[in-house]
């Protein structure tokens, strides 16, 4: 498919507009667009030039962050127009999390949501399992935590939710519980100071959900499109050896397939 005629395809879609004023999203190459021929997608979460990926196989890098160096072959960048887009990542995180939604978090800028989980009310210590299943993660984080406490109603962000802005609008918004990632001390210190319940699942894990979305839109655009985990950018260590998995997609008009791959680092 014709460059162009793909990117006019993907911003009926997920329009441009939709993004925050500073935000870096659009194409990113030498390339005119009309000059490009995009068979096979490639759809990261993340650019890691220095990674082993073999991006020699495909015509087009789709991001979901900005990349921080210049992308070895053209690239597409589909970041908060996506987290704000109805049907976009928060909404991929929210019907994964089984939460009917009936609100936006910031009203403003439509970013965020609000809504009651499918079962509930539930008690927080069984919602925590529930979150680290769905998400396939070890752990999380939790400021605010009673195990027999009924939550009701939640407020969501995938990614980077948890500052200090979100964390304040989220306590004035009448929700039991607000679930996203990048948690920081003074964060933490502000949510102590009301009675809102935080979940801190990671930044990378509630974008996971959002990303495959992306990878099921992008593939009905009549292109093929591998989606690949990469992972967090940073490594933990601990006495005990922890299990790391990681899903690699493709995608394409005729049919999907998924394989995992199970590691263990120490």
């Amino acid at each position: 498919m014709n460059g162009k005629e793909l990117f006019y395809r993907i911003e009926e879609k997920i329009p441009l507009k939709l993004a925050l004023p500073t935000d870096r999203v659009g194409y990113i190459g030498k390339k005119d667009p009309g000059d490009l021929e995009i068979l096979r997608i490639l759809l990261l979460m993340d650019y890691y030039p220095e990674e082993g990926l073999d991006y020699t196989g495909y015509d087009l890098i789709v991001l979901h962050h900005p990349p921080r160096v210049p992308p070895l072959i053209p690239a597409y960048v589909i970041h908060s127009n996506w987290d704000l887009l109805y049907g976009g990542a928060c909404d991929a995180l929210a019907d994964c999390m089984k939460i009917s939604c009936t609100d936006v978090l910031d009203p403003a800028t439509g970013l965020g949501r609000i809504g009651e989980i499918e079962s509930g009310p539930i008690l927080l210590s069984r919602f925590v399992r529930y979150v680290m299943r769905a998400l396939k993660i070890g752990s999380v984080r939790t400021v605010n935590y009673s195990e027999d406490r009924l939550i009701f109603t939640v407020g969501l962000v995938s990614g980077f939710g948890l500052n200090q802005d979100l964390i304040r609008m989220a306590q004035h918004r009448g929700i039991d519980l607000y679930l996203s990632g990048d948690l920081t001390h003074p964060g933490a210190i502000l949510a102590k100071q009301s009675d809102l319940v935080l979940i801190d699942a990671s930044h990378h894990a509630t974008e996971l959900p959002g990303l495959f979305r992306l990878g099921e839109v992008l593939s009905g655009l009549g292109v093929e499109v591998t989606v690949k985990d990469t992972g967090v950018p940073f490594g933990v260590y601990s006495d005990h050896y922890r299990p790391v998995s990681y899903l690699s997609t493709t995608l394409d008009r005729e049919k999907s397939s998924v394989s995992w791959e199970t590691g263990y680092i120490s």
